[in-house]
């Protein structure tokens, strides 16, 4: 590597050690947790303000500049999506039809990371905190990591996972004794659609 290339990565390296004192002092003036809205809007605008700028780029440059914009964007991933499905501009048939492809396709990579995320704790078996809701008296049954998990699974793969019907067969799951869900946790392991989705 060049000596300008070495250079160029400490001044990254220090950028990024700035940004994270920068959002840790943030995070420790905060009054409580309840005030953190503010703070996660102005980080989220600064996050996504590249991508922004970016799509600007695409959307009204030269043609050798909308070029490479299309090309960061697509390597920029996930974080492209937000300004790239926010896009107002009519688009030519070419631009949009790229548009629809790259919003699928990175929420399809996205749902197959958090399915790999959620199959590494279909195993585990430790408790997980029972979760509380106001107002109501009912209490739940205690729960492990792995029947979270695979309640969300669940959501991951469902049609419609607000309908009654899924939110009946989730309350349920979690009021089988333990052996019953472990079982149920198997079967769902072995579904053609979870498959499918860990295979895609």
């Amino acid at each position: 590597m060049s000596s300008l290339g070495k250079l160029a990565g400490l001044v990254s390296i220090a950028c990024v050690l700035m940004a994270q004192t920068s959002v840790d002092k943030q995070i420790k003036q905060l009054p409580s947790p309840d005030q953190s809205s503010v703070l996660a809007a102005k980080l989220l605008h600064e996050a996504r303000a590249p991508a922004i700028s970016i799509v600007e780029v695409w959307l009204r440059g030269d043609p050798a500049s909308r070029e490479k914009a299309r090309a960061v964007l697509n390597d920029m991933e996930e974080a492209a999506l937000n300004p790239l499905w926010n896009v107002k501009t009519p688009l030519a048939p070419e631009d949009q039809v790229w548009r629809m492809t790259m919003v699928v396709e990175t929420v399809g990579d996205l749902r197959r990371s958090a399915a790999g995320m959620l199959a590494q704790q279909l195993s585990n078996k430790q408790p997980a905190p029972v979760p509380t809701a106001e107002g109501v008296e009912e209490r739940e049954p205690p729960r492990r990591v792995c029947d979270e998990a695979y309640m969300l699974m669940s959501r991951l793969v469902a049609n419609d996972p607000q309908s009654e019907d899924f939110l009946l067969r989730m309350r349920q799951f979690v009021h089988l004794p333990e052996a019953r869900r472990d079982a149920e946790i198997q079967r769902a392991r072995q579904s053609v659609v979870w498959r499918q989705l860990r295979t895609d």
